[in-house]
């Protein structure tokens, strides 16, 4: 890539967005170096393109990526290295009737590499890390409770007040300097003392 900020989307596409395995082939050997390594939640390596080929393939064969949303991406100029926020869309031959959003993050570190005169960069390191498990998503409706941001919101937001209330009682039944020494919350940080 001469321009990775603008180019890393194309190579993405071409990888993830309803890709061949010949066309997923031929861009990894084109934008990966030979040393390549990868890292990911449930498998990593460092053997190399072919390697890489092989997992990439493998995942096509297995979950059937059928295409891919950019949310971010940004590159940092003096790490030589791009982070990537996206959602990457798959339809596992097990479970045609249904879509999988795969939200992630990767970061690729590059190398500068000189091909054919000309100095590029190419991935070194890509590392994975997903938003959520991918193989919970899988699991018939138990995936779709999981994958849902509201039902996280509405989670999280009611164990929160929950334990701002046991922190409000303790408030009433304990002197400050205990529970400011066990929670580090003083009367205007706990809840209904507060904001």
């Amino acid at each position: 890539m001469e321009d990775p900020a603008n180019e890393v989307e194309g190579v993405v596409r071409l990888l993830v967005d309803k890709p061949t395995l010949l066309r997923q082939a031929e861009t990894l050997k084109k934008y990966f170096t030979n040393d390549v390594e990868f890292y990911h939640l449930y498998l990593n390596t460092n053997c190399g393109l072919r390697a890489l080929i092989a997992i990439y393939q493998l995942g096509q064969l297995f979950l059937n990526y059928s295409g891919v949303d950019f949310h971010n991406i940004v590159y940092d100029e003096v790490r030589n290295s791009l982070a990537v926020r996206m959602t990457v869309y798959i339809r596992p031959w097990l479970l045609l009737w249904r879509t999988i959003n795969l939200e992630l993050f990767a970061l690729l570190e590059l190398e500068d590499v000189i091909v054919k005169g000309q100095t590029v960069k190419k991935v070194k390191v890509q590392r994975d890390y997903f938003q959520r498990d991918p193989l919970v998503q899988f699991i018939p409706v138990i995936g779709q409770i999981y994958n849902s941001n509201t039902l996280r919101l509405i989670i999280g937001n009611t164990q929160a007040l929950l334990f701002q209330i046991f922190q409000w009682v303790i408030t009433l039944l304990l002197p400050p300097k205990l529970w400011h020494r066990w929670f580090g919350l003083y009367s205007f940080d706990v809840a209904f003392h507060g904001e």
